[in-house]
């Protein structure tokens, strides 16, 4: 029987993926990842666009929709989010969250997600995938990292292909400054052959990290994931000028 509650959420979906069809050409399509089937929204065509923009006179990284890809390390940092204990009262905060895929899967399987991006259309298919999923235990909601609205620090941390941009390191390094609890631990995923050594410059100056390199095999052949887990040097004198 259909709920109240299924019927609303199901309102607000048609209307999101109404809005969203105005501009872009989507499809639904079911995502496994561990033991969830997804249903994720997204374009449908994401290589056209990216070539379309390639080919325009001086594309800037702004430009690019990085957000509207599903990267591999997003497979990795959701499977490996989704293995970790449910604790009561813990809320997940996922940055650069795109499509939310990651947060989508993490609030599937049980946890408290607050999905975040600081593009406008990214967010569009964050609320659209959250609703078709029914995951009645995330939001999502706007957050620039230059000036984060957030009344709260985060025991967990979650982003996924967030080191693209050289500019934005410092921003980065400073929010997680802010945003992540004394003890708490922030998860970042990359791609093996990304390299930034300049985040990591950056990052060494507050935190200190752990590595762990997985391999996963994609139509692009066997490939390998990056994933940090991030933690404060000194808990005491974090949010010191």
């Amino acid at each position: 029987m259909m709920t109240k509650e299924f019927k609303v959420s199901q309102q607000e979906l048609d209307r999101l993926i109404g809005q969203i069809r105005q501009r872009f050409d989507v499809e639904m399509v079911p995502l496994r990842i561990g033991e969830e089937t997804l249903q994720i929204l997204h374009l449908a065509n994401l290589e056209e666009i990216f070539l379309g923009l390639l080919d325009a006179e001086s594309p800037t990284v702004s430009d690019l929709p990085f957000w509207a890809k599903v990267w591999d390390s997003s497979f990795v940092l959701a499977y490996f989010i989704g293995t970790q204990p449910v604790l009561p009262g813990r809320k997940i905060l996922e940055i650069g969250a795109g499509l939310g895929v990651v947060g989508v899967y993490a609030a599937r399987r049980g946890h408290r997600v607050l999905i975040t991006d600081v593009n406008d259309d990214a967010l569009l298919f964050a609320r659209a995938n959250v609703l078709a999923n029914r995951c009645l235990n995330a939001e999502v909601m706007k957050l620039d990292w230059s000036s984060p609205e957030l009344d709260t620090r985060f025991d967990t941390i979650i982003g996924s292909e967030v080191v693209y941009d050289r500019e934005s390191y410092p921003l980065l390094v400073d929010f997680l400054r802010r945003a992540l609890s004394p003890d708490g631990t922030a998860f970042i995923a990359k791609h093996g052959d990304l390299q930034a050594p300049r985040f990591f410059s950056e990052l060494t100056r507050f935190f200190k990290f752990k590595e762990r390199r997985v391999p996963i095999t994609s139509s692009d052949g066997c490939q390998e994931v990056c994933l940090y887990a991030i933690r404060h040097k000194e808990p005491a004198a974090v949010g010191a000028a």
